[in-house]
């Protein structure tokens, strides 16, 4: 897993940060645009939240895209939300790096340079999931798997 550089200006969620979900309010800024895509990774869900680990599935999720002079500010609210680097506390989520793909690509076997949105920040689950009451969600076609089912 490697850490986002900063000059990352999207952030890939698949959760409670989406829109229509309990923490769509959070976002400290007004992204420049919100992209639906999905990421290859494994997703593991319960009732108040999901969890994504690295894998194959395709996760389907948004992609928010900021202006450069809110990065900072953006990083550090999700930070928090997702209990990633903060002090004497243990990581829930690990900010990660990971290419989103466009939607109308998940029935794609073989994906093409142009299907790709660009590279965002995500956070994967810091400790095997069902340590903490998670369930691995199977996809139900073309490996695409999304939260809530």
């Amino acid at each position: 897993m490697s850490q986002p550089a900063v000059s990352i200006d999207r952030f890939f969620v698949y959760g409670t940060l989406c829109r229509g979900q309990c923490r769509e309010k959070c976002w400290p800024c007004q992204p420049l645009e919100i992209t639906p895509g999905w990421t290859l990774g494994t997703l593991y869900g319960r009732a108040d939240y999901p969890a994504m680990r690295p894998g194959n599935d395709r996760v389907r999720g948004e992609c928010w895209r900021f202006d450069a002079g809110d990065l900072e500010r953006v990083r550090t609210v999700l930070n928090q939300i997702e209990v990633t680097d903060q002090p004497g506390v243990p990581n829930l989520y690990d900010a990660v790096s990971v290419n989103v793909y466009r939607i109308d690509s998940i029935e794609q076997d073989e994906l093409l340079e142009a299907d790709c949105i660009g590279v965002a920040q995500a956070y994967h689950y810091s400790i095997p999931p069902e340590r903490d009451g998670f369930v691995k969600l199977t996809p139900k076609s073309s490996r695409e798997i999304s939260w809530p089912e």
